[in-house]
């Protein structure tokens, strides 16, 4: 081990005395602003060498000691040969051909979904036009177009959408909003419903573990989400949708520039599902009638000296009423949800011009939340109450050792929780405080290779110290077609017992708590290791720009929150060396015209656990699914936009472990197949789009078991494995007043 160490030291040694490392930012002007070019060539002047910049026109490029000069190209700007003697970072600022159309029509060719070969994590980049290809009026709805998240109905009465990521429930995916902690704890269940997705400017979704920078709770994956800023391009935006269930949503964004150093943007949000519709005849209505008011208040500014900085309101009202209806009913089931979230999340920090490497960063939110849901009626009832508060701190400083083929990340972080929940006669109060240091090391020993490790330290007061280590690698292949990707990393998370299995209250089965000697009633620490590696491959078939990519992850748990629905009783216990979950996906995207992409994915999943002594297969979750995606647009920007989805089997929770009879416990394959119309105007900012889900018109028969007698031993409306209210019609239109573009 010791002569492999000191070889790799040598090899490195000489490569550093043979090479030089250049990065920087390359830029297009437009009204004194500088407008980041994505996919920009660099290369080292009289060699075949060179690389691309990345979204944020960000390169990096390892160079011979002695090159003195670089060229930098891009579409329909003039090239430009540049001196870099003695540079290590370089900002580039191109100028467009004479004649030619400037920065806004080189924005809109931009992808809107793909993996960034820059990138050293298995990370896929969706932007704002991706979510608009099907109805998503909020972000829980906003995954239809991406094989690698599942979305599906959490029971048959209240309509909630919950998300899967690498066979896991979402709350084992962290989601953050611009890198904070957003959508965790009791805001859990409910929380990507509260995003809508017209507020949405990208989402970045990373498989496996994330960064220790964004913290510890990382174990499936992590989903970041960046909001519409106020120094966006929108100046106006008014969006209204509708559909045939009755349904509205509509939301409005309104922004201004203060000063040249200040602005700020107010969003509001109003929907509303009036009508009582029972499509299935059993006596339940198929979605719950609903009202939700949503208001937030952006503010950003930035100062000469580097120094920038956000702050952040929002405040979320959300009513349902669930269930039975009718006027012959006279003591009807019904679930009444009635949320209520306040947020506020600041940034502050400072970036050196001169040293583009170099920044500190600070960022603050608070989060309040408060939930009752009430099951029954006002002589039988269950009622769940939740309620908490969320403090998170994260300082952060960013530089390099040497130079940029060495970069760090270290800072400090706290994080406290303030939780009550109480069901029937179970009442949980939970005050857990987190501090942690965490150190990230970014190392790239040549222009193939990138290597991220990090760790961290937090200090739990319930549960005392622990460890948070990850690793990600990337080795890119000579001509940038081929990337390598690895990882691994453990993650831990404090689950809230109640509010995270409020779908499995709508049954008649009582709940039971199991609990060991050693631990406090219902809180407990859930841990798990993630690994992974995945491949991507661009080459072209004929003509036709293609691209491959292949990924197998793999997430053991040690300890975790077990949900045992398989008799006749609710049990929630903690169980050791418990769910084992192996994911595979394999997925390709060709271009074989201009405007028409096509997407195929096929998804293979393995998930178990120990249930009553015997490791078997998780209930409700698909073995098997297939994903086709077809985009075509035209010059006249019409677009049309259709996704059909095959679900595998998935094993229907029941009271027979016996292996003979499990072939009888799963549901069988079906499809699902959305499709949907969109027309822009040229000189108008209006678009207008219909649609339709569920085109097929697929359900699942009989999706509430003893739906007859929701008093009775036998009721339970959780067992749903695919659609319940069948073919959807939908539509509206987005106005969008952009800030006028130099030609």
């Amino acid at each position: 081990m010791k002569n492999i160490l000191i070889g790799a030291l040598a090899l490195f040694t000489v490569f550093q005395a043979n090479a030089k490392h250049l990065s920087g930012y390359v830029y297009a002007q437009d009204k004194k602003k500088n407008i980041p070019l994505e996919g920009a060539a660099i290369l080292e002047l009289g060699q075949p060498n060179g690389t691309t910049t990345d979204g944020n026109g960000f390169f990096e490029i390892e160079l011979n000691v002695n090159t003195t000069q670089i060229v930098v190209s891009y579409v329909s700007f003039v090239s430009d040969t540049i001196d870099i003697t003695k540079k290590e970072a370089i900002e580039i600022v191109l100028q467009p051909i004479a004649g030619n159309l400037g920065v806004v029509e080189l924005n809109k060719r931009r992808r809107t979904y793909g993996i960034r070969t820059l990138d050293p994590r298995t990370t896929l980049h969706l932007r704002e036009q991706e979510f608009q290809k099907a109805a998503c009026c909020n972000l829980s709805e906003s995954f239809e177009n991406a094989p690698a998240i599942d979305v599906s109905f959490t029971d048959a009465v209240t309509g909630t959408k919950q998300i899967k990521m690498l066979g896991l429930d979402g709350v084992y995916t962290s989601i953050s909003r611009e890198f904070m902690p957003s959508v965790r704890g009791l805001n859990a269940y409910y929380g990507l419903s509260f995003i809508p997705a017209a507020w949405v400017e990208g989402i970045q979704i990373t498989k496996g573990a994330g960064s220790v920078v964004n913290g510890f709770e990382s174990m499936s994956g992590q989903i970041n989400i960046e909001m519409k800023k106020p120094y966006g391009r929108d100046q106006f935006m008014f969006d209204q949708f509708v559909s045939e269930s009755g349904r509205s949503e509509t939301d409005i964004m309104v922004r201004r520039d203060l000063s040249k150093h200040v602005a700020t943007s107010l969003f509001g949000r109003f929907g509303i599902r009036p009508n009582e519709m029972d499509r299935n005849n059993d006596g339940f209505m198929d979605n719950p009638t609903s009202t939700q008011y949503q208001l937030m208040n952006r503010w950003q500014f930035h100062g000469d000296n580097g120094v920038e900085g956000q702050l952040n309101v929002s405040y979320n009202k959300d009513e349902k009423t669930a269930g039975q209806f009718g006027p012959e009913r006279l003591n009807p089931y019904n679930v009444l949800i009635d949320n209520e979230q306040f947020d506020v999340w600041a940034k502050l920090g400072k970036a050196f011009k001169d040293k583009p490497y170099k920044s500190l960063g600070s960022q603050y939110a608070f989060n309040t939340i408060s939930s009752k849901t009430v099951y029954g009626n006002d002589s039988v009832q269950k009622v769940l109450a939740t309620k908490g508060q969320t403090a998170y701190v994260n300082l952060m400083y960013q530089s390099i050792i040497g130079n940029t083929n060495h970069g760090y990340k270290a800072g400090i972080s706290f994080i406290a929780d303030w939780v009550e929940e109480s069901f029937d006669t179970f009442i949980v109060d939970r005050q857990e405080m987190v501090p942690g240091a965490y150190f990230e090391y970014t190392m790239k020993p040549d222009s193939l290779w990138i290597l991220v490790s990090g760790a961290r330290l937090d200090y739990s007061n319930l549960f005392g110290f622990f460890p948070t280590f990850r690793f990600h690698g990337k080795r890119n292949s000579k001509d940038e077609k081929t990337a390598l990707r690895f990882s691994i990393g453990n993650g831990r998370r404090t689950p809230n017992f109640f509010a995270q299995n409020q779908n499995l209250m709508i049954s008649s089965k009582p709940v039971v708590l199991n609990t060991k000697a050693n631990e406090t009633v219902g809180i407990i620490q859930e841990s798990s290791i993630n690994m992974g590696v995945s491949i991507q491959q661009k080459f072209k078939i004929s003509y036709i720009p293609s691209e491959l990519q292949l990924d197998f992850f793999r997430t053991t748990f040690y300890n975790e929150l077990l949900t045992n629905r398989e008799g006749s009783t609710l049990v929630l216990e903690s169980l050791k060396n418990g769910t084992i979950a192996n994911s595979a996906q394999a997925q390709l995207d060709l271009k074989p015209a201009r405007r028409t992409e096509l997407r195929l994915a096929y998804r293979l999943f393995d998930v178990t656990s120990v249930y009553n002594g015997n490791r078997v297969v998780k209930p409700l979750i698909s073995r098997h699914r297939g994903f086709v995606n077809v985009t075509q647009s035209n010059r006249s920007k019409w677009q049309f936009s259709s996704t059909l989805q095959i679900y595998g089997p998935q094993r229907v929770p029941g009271l027979d472990f016996a292996a003979e009879n499990f072939d009888a416990q799963y549901s069988p394959v079906f499809p699902m197949l959305n499709a949907q119309i969109s027309k822009r105007f040229k000189k108008k900012p209006v678009e207008f789009y219909v649609g339709v889900e569920n085109l097929l018109n697929y359900k699942q028969s009989n999706p509430i078991l003893g739906a007859a007698n929701p008093f009775g031993s036998n009721f339970d409306a959780t067992s749903v494995w695919g659609p319940v209210f069948g073919r959807m019609i939908y539509g509206g239109f987005r106005y969008r007043v952009k800030i006028e573009e130099k030609k």
